[in-house]
């Protein structure tokens, strides 16, 4: 059972330093020290790929580690520079910033993160860390299908030399093919060697790959002397620590600014919640996500605020945390340290890193976002769901990452409106009770499915009469939770509907404000309406009257026999009751146990294969389809045999 940790609701999470145990620090040493070695190459990419100096992406990285190693409630997650945010501050600010004055978008990049963070900060605050499980895995699933191809194209020009222009995806990987012969050779030698160094090193676990190649990399520029042959270099490094800067921007930029900062914020905790919960599981503790929402909100303001951008979780630097024995908090103050002190004094080691190599090194993160597994699966198991996922990387890689943002959250809304209008649905009509329907609806009866549940119940008793006849429709109501007034009225004109043909209905296992809602209006008060606890019920009371009317026509039947005509109609009717009384119907009634006890187990058959039902999630709806056929199959030849 997963250990249950302290009070997480904490600005400062000071507990740390009573609760943390010496046989931790050895892993934290180690942990932090591999974090600080990797964050070096990782954070400089990642702020090129933003658009600004490899040394805001340090500064940031600085930043974030300490503050949300101080506030926040993983263990094991690290805050960082990483792909996801870099990418969408290079998307959101080139469609704000003007001019392309540097000075001017690092302004605006620093203002981005601090309004991301008062976002996320406010959110948290008011305890609103749920709304992360509003997003299905399969829009998000698109969504980063989407961003890590245009990741990638992205740095096609700065791997191999080429200058290119076009921002748009499908005009940029256009005009890489009409350019490709222009790719200029030492820089497309260099960086194609990181990335066949990326994948090899990944396998041989001597070093970070990313460190090992980055260091080769530096290695091959100086002693071939490559700078002076036109490959790009990081350039000098100014030493010291960030210091507080005021962003110096307009009130229209801020503007501007916040729906981009909205999105960001949104798709930033999602992305920190979903690592930070995959790494407690595994821990065995557990997270805050609102004080988690508070914690990434504070470190991008002080990422903002001290020269950096906008931050979210590094998996990568996540995984090396857990995989190097890392046990709290405390390895990322570790790196963090190391990373201030590295600022203060060795700086200069970066100048010859070449801007090919930490091309690479994006290149390659960007592969790890890609899921096509993931997407096959969705497809298999629920293709709605998968065309979806489609949809979502084709409007990202159409639309940019931006506007991507606004249409995954539109298809996630879309996706969850036809679930609740268009629920799963069962119909069962056990072959021993040839009249009686069975009916599961596994979802919530609001004004937007109303008509289309009435719709339904009259489709498939128009379908069954064209069988047999009908006489009793039973709604099992366990997965109707809630039912509003326009549902209601639809209720009662379906009741009428069932009258009209003699049908009763009948409803089982409601509950909730479904329950209270049929009571408050009257409805299970109607005529031809009957209220069940269960569905065992309902069996056991139609096979109770189905065997007394059969009794009683038994015993009639010999009653005819043994009496003659010169007996009166009041002495034969006096004896059929006698008989059916004490003779002829307990005995029948007992004798038909069995059959009671076969009811009950087809009740239960019944229960359990809609229980199943409405256990699965609608992306494994359609693969239990088969198996909820083959159940309802045995329940047939069960109730046959009864």
């Amino acid at each position: 059972m997963p250990e249950r940790t302290e009070d997480t609701t904490a600005i400062l999470r000071l507990d740390l330093l009573r609760t943390y145990k010496l046989t931790w620090l050895p892993g934290d040493l180690l942990a932090g020290a591999v974090i600080f070695l990797v964050t070096i190459p990782a954070a400089m990419a990642y702020s090129q790929m933003a658009g600004l100096q490899p040394i805001n992406g340090l500064y940031a990285s600085l930043l974030a580690m300490a503050i949300y190693a101080l506030l926040g409630t993983s263990r094991h997650l690290i805050i960082d520079a990483e792909a996801t945010m870099a990418i969408l501050v290079a998307s959101s600010l080139a469609a704000v910033a003007a001019g392309g004055d540097p000075a001017r978008f690092l302004a605006l990049a620093t203002m981005e993160a601090i309004i991301i963070g008062a976002i996320q900060l406010t959110g948290g605050v008011a305890r609103v860390g749920f709304i992360a499980d509003f997003i299905p895995k399969s829009v998000i699933t698109g969504f980063l299908n989407g961003m890590a191809l245009i990741i990638i194209v992205s740095q096609l020009g700065k791997i191999s030399g080429i200058n290119l222009t076009q921002e748009d995806f499908f005009p940029r990987v256009w005009e890489f093919y009409n350019r490709i012969h222009l790719f200029h050779q030492p820089t497309l030698i260099i960086g194609g060697a990181c990335l066949v160094g990326l994948f090899l090193f990944h396998f041989v676990p001597i070093l970070p790959e990313a460190v090992l190649v980055v260091v080769l990399a530096t290695v091959a520029v100086i002693s071939g002397d490559l700078g002076s042959r036109g490959v790009s270099l990081v350039g000098s490094i100014p030493a010291g620590l960030p210091h507080l800067v005021i962003p110096q921007v307009g009130f229209n930029d801020i503007l501007a600014l916040i729906p981009y900062a909205a999105g960001m914020a949104l798709v930033s905790y999602f992305d920190t919640i979903t690592t930070a919960r995959a790494f407690a599981m595994k821990g065995g503790y557990r997270i805050d996500p609102n004080q988690d929402m508070i914690a990434l909100g504070i470190a991008n303001i002080g990422a903002g605020l001290f020269q950096g951008f906008a931050l979210g979780s590094s998996q990568s630097r996540t995984v090396v945390n857990d995989m190097y024995g890392g046990k709290s908090q405390f390895a990322g103050l570790m790196a963090a340290g190391l990373l201030a002190l590295f600022l203060l004094q060795f700086t200069y080691l970066l100048k010859d890193v070449p801007l090919a190599a930490l091309s690479a090194i994006i290149i390659v993160a960007a592969f790890s976002l890609l899921d096509v597994k993931e997407v096959v699966r969705i497809l298999r198991t629920r293709p709605a769901s998968g065309f979806v996922s489609l949809a979502t990387t084709i409007s990202v890689l159409i639309t940019g990452l931006m506007t991507g943002i606004l249409v995954s959250v539109a298809f996630a809304i879309i996706l969850v409106m036809h679930r609740l209008a268009r629920p799963h649905e069962i119909l069962t009509r056990p072959p021993s009770m040839p009249s009686f329907l069975i009916y599961r609806f596994a979802g919530p009866l609001f004004f937007f499915n109303a008509a289309y549940f009435a719709h339904r119940v009259k489709e498939v008793i128009e379908e069954a009469t064209n069988k047999g006849p009908v006489t009793f429709f039973l709604i099992n109501a366990e997965a109707i939770v809630d039912m509003d007034i326009n549902a209601a009225e639809m209720f009662d004109e379906l009741h009428q509907f069932l009258k009209k043909r003699n049908i009763v209905l009948g409803i089982c296992q409601a509950k909730g404000h479904f329950r209270k809602v049929l009571l408050s209006t009257h409805l299970a008060e109607r005529e031809g309406i009957i209220l069940y606890p269960t569905i065992a019920a309902v069996f056991q009371e139609l096979t109770k009257k189905q065997l007394e009317e059969e009794a009683i026509k038994t015993a009639a039947a010999a009653i005819e026999a043994v009496t003659g005509a010169d007996k009166t109609a009041a002495e034969i009717d006096a004896a059929k009751e006698e008989a059916i009384e004490i003779e002829l119907v307990k005995p029948a009634v007992v004798a038909a146990e069995p059959r009671k006890t076969a009811a009950e187990v087809a009740a239960a058959e019944v229960a359990a294969a809609e229980e199943k039902s409405a256990d699965i999630t609608p992306d494994e709806e359609e693969t239990a389809d088969e198996e909820i056929n083959e159940e309802e199959e045995q329940l047939q030849e069960l109730t046959k045999k009864s």
